[in-house]
């Protein structure tokens, strides 16, 4: 039997994918491309935009065409949020949401033997507890261990907290568990990664342990090198969590910190729990204890109500806090969400024009930081394609045999790939 998946969206998604990639193979099925002829074709749906789920759909569309006669199943936040929309689908046999990958073979299984013309809707069960899916091998050196699941920020602009459900936390002996496993296997660097990781252990009963402690136990290996973060909340770094972060060397010195607008009133209306100067803290924090770190970003333009002033207070913080990295999105409307409510929905040639606006400064603060780096000297974690890593993610060119971390004196740049001279 072949099977075919595919994901949209998040990194969370990708990583789930992988999970469920490696449960088909170590069943014995025939692993293909999407675009090829398969028995059973898994979607991986995601609905943070409605563009999100216009291309979730696409992708069943195209997978039942590929193959009218194949199994189609449908997975994830998009199938979670809108089982009964997505069971309609022509050619869909089976939605399972964001709970139950871990049983997606046997499911499968079952809606073959079963298969009558109709799709079945497995059960969308309350989530309370942690689904233990795999590390995920990106590739010979790199592995990604997602260690929590869920939100209940509620932001009003969000619908991911009713897809992903409430906080779970993966156990710290599990992680112990899986990280001594990819480090026996030759892994160097580890990717910790979440909906919500900073709220890591806040949902276990006895509120004893929280991301650092998940980081400390990652540590633990000899043969893990580097520990890199996933998305954080900018509430999350303190001076006490920032200096915990730096006397750590195996953190990458990279961290993707949510901010969404630059304007507090903005801010408020997104729900969101800080203010534009509680951010700068943040990253002045990071800054002060890890001078070579670079900050990344995501930004949202053109949300309900957002003035011309507003937009223009979120690109000067933009160039205040000089990111090494933006991901800028047009504000997409989510039905169920508090910001279908609000009034001052934008046109979306507004929204357009904005988001242009702040991936044009975006650019230019990735060249800004990308120039101050040369002549400074980066540890690279070398991978199979002569390029890797280095801790504060700038891509860099070496000849380094795969696995090994080689310090490197940048010399310059070509495009985003890095060039330099290497020391050891």
């Amino acid at each position: 039997m072949k099977a075919a998946l595919t994901t949209l969206g998040c990194k969370v998604n990708h990583y789930e994918t992988e999970a469920m990639r490696e449960l088909f193979a170590q069943d014995g099925w025939e692993l293909v491309d999407f675009s090829d002829t398969a028995d059973v074709y898994v979607v991986n749906t995601c609905t943070v935009t409605q563009t999100s789920d216009t291309k979730s759909r696409q992708m069943i569309a195209r997978a039942h065409r590929s193959n009218p006669d194949a199994l189609v199943v449908a997975v994830g936040c998009y199938a979670q949020t809108a089982p009964e929309t997505v069971a309609a689908l022509e050619g869909v046999g089976l939605v399972v949401g964001t709970d139950g990958r871990k049983e997606i073979v046997s499911r499968v299984k079952e809606a073959l033997l079963a298969k009558s013309g109709e799709a079945y809707v497995s059960p969308i069960q309350e989530m309370r507890t942690f689904e233990p899916l795999s590390a995920v091998r990106d590739s010979r050196t790199r592995a990604t261990l997602k260690i929590q699941d869920g939100c209940v920020n509620f932001c009003s602009y969000c619908i991911i907290p009713y897809a992903r459900g409430p906080l779970r936390s993966r156990p710290l002996d599990e992680i112990s568990g899986e990280v001594a496993l990819l480090a026996a296997e030759g892994y160097r660097e580890i990717v910790l990664t979440g909906i919500h990781l900073a709220s890591y252990g806040r949902d276990f009963t006895e509120k004893s342990a929280t991301l650092l402690d998940a980081i400390a136990r990652a540590s633990e290996p000899d043969g893990i090198k580097r520990i890199r973060l996933g998305s954080l909340e900018p509430l999350f770094v303190t001076g006490a969590t920032a200096k915990a972060l730096s006397e750590n060397p195996k953190i990458c010195r990279q961290f993707h910190l949510s901010l969404q607008s630059g304007s507090d009133t903005v801010l408020k209306r997104m729900n969101r729990r800080y203010t534009a100067e509680e951010y700068l803290q943040a990253v002045g924090l990071l800054r002060q204890y890890m001078p070579d770190c670079a900050v990344t970003t995501d930004v949202i333009a053109g949300f309900p109500g957002e003035t011309e002033q507003e937009h223009r207070e979120t690109l000067a913080f933009c160039e205040r806090a000089a990111f090494a990295r933006m991901h800028v999105f047009p504000f997409s409307l989510r039905k169920g969400t508090k910001a279908e409510t609000l009034g001052g929905q934008l046109p979306r040639a507004v929204k357009e024009a904005r988001a242009k606006e702040l991936l044009s400064l975006g650019k230019r603060l990735t060249a800004q930081s990308l120039r101050a780096q040369i002549g400074s000297v980066v540890e690279v974690l070398a991978e199979s394609d002569g390029a890797g890593y280095s801790g504060n993610y700038i891509r860099v060119r070496t000849d380094a045999p795969e696995g090994d971390i080689v310090r490197i004196r940048l010399e310059g740049f070509d495009g985003e790939m890095a060039f330099g001279a290497r020391l050891d």
